[in-house]
């Protein structure tokens, strides 16, 4: 069983041979608008230095699935500037339940936020039917892998780090669900709905509701933050120490899809959705890019089925994308919308 079991996608058509020889523009002076609308799916939007540049239907708005991974981490980035957590304080002091267990006391907020804490996926055990308390089946998922040696992308990282959170904030008289739309409001967003367990404990994991609007706020934000700058009450020191590529996993921090790896000898292009359900090696993460010909400085918020915020810091652009696709190729629509 893998997430895609559990993850209901309709396909539209494939990019994968849209405009296959387009060369890309990494000066970025203009954006191919009649690309963008025809693979904007059910909407987009293009912002450049903040500016509306076009887009189409910018407040639909659709569930976001994995994107909703980004927005934890800029709730782990608030909680770390606050003092409420520590990036890389062992979790066994947090959780009484993991003290006697030597591998899993040294798990740390970082590991679980970029997905190589040693869990298995927990897909089946938590997505599956309805979860009375998804933190206590997340918490106690057996370790497969030595903390912070192998990236396994799934739910288990993202539920165990909602608990820490829960905890943390409970003795401080508040809750996770405050803190996420705290950032929300000082970014400019919201999301109607969230996916509870039973309980109404949030998922960190997926979610949330976002439109187009939305996203094009987040990722300016977040393109902010990458480039040094604070913003929405964030401070971008956090962010970035968090987005470095220390875990085993270097093309993911902070719940984001970085392109750095392109400019390494030896990158190789691979789609994000299509490589996270088999457990790949350490080696194969220190070259894989989103494509090895575009800016390195690219960045993606990706959500199943080919939901995206792209951004480009230095240039402060945001393409954000709400769709439904089983072969969506990030590359090709770079190429084609900056061709």
């Amino acid at each position: 069983m893998n997430r895609r079991y559990w993850i209901k996608q309709v396909g539209f058509a494939g990019l994968a041979t849209l405009m296959p020889n387009c060369a890309f523009s990494p000066n970025l002076e203009e954006i191919n608008i009649t690309a963008a609308e025809r693979l904007g799916g059910e909407g987009y939007g293009i912002w450049k230095n903040g500016r509306w540049i076009g887009g189409r239907r910018p407040d639909g708005r659709m569930p976001s699935l994995s994107m909703t991974k980004s927005l934890a981490a800029l709730a782990v980035v608030r909680a770390t500037q606050e003092g409420l957590i520590g990036l890389d304080r062992p979790l066994g002091e947090i959780l009484p339940e993991w003290r006697a267990d030597e591998d899993r006391r040294r798990i740390t907020v970082r590991m679980l936020v970029n997905q190589s804490a040693g869990f298995p996926s927990g897909v089946a055990n938590l997505y599956r039917g309805e979860i009375s308390n998804k933190g206590k089946v997340a918490i106690n998922l057996p370790l497969v892998d030595p903390p912070g040696a192998q990236f396994r992308y799934g739910p288990a990282s993202s539920e165990i780090l909602a608990e820490i959170l829960r905890r943390c904030l409970r003795e401080r008289g508040s809750t996770t669900e405050a803190l996420l739309r705290d950032v929300m409001r000082q970014i400019g967003i919201s999301s109607p709905d969230w996916r509870k367990d039973l309980e109404g404990n949030f998922y960190l994991s997926t979610g949330a509701e976002f439109s187009v609007k939305d996203l094009g706020k987040l990722g300016r934000v977040i393109a902010q933050l990458a480039s040094g700058t604070d913003a929405a009450g964030l401070q971008s020191g956090v962010f970035r120490d968090l987005a470095s590529p220390r875990g085993a996993n270097p093309m993911v921090g902070a719940g984001i899809w970085w392109n750095r790896n392109a400019g390494r000898k030896g990158a190789f292009p691979i789609e994000p959705e299509r490589n996270i359900d088999e457990v790949r090696p350490p080696s194969f993460w220190q070259r894989a890019c989103l494509a090895p010909d575009l800016d390195p400085d690219w960045l993606a918020i990706v959500g199943s089925g080919g939901k995206r915020v792209y951004i480009l810091p230095s240039r402060d652009l945001v393409i954000a994308r709400l769709g439904r696709s089983t072969t969506w190729n990030d590359a090709a629509f770079l190429r084609a919308v900056s061709a």
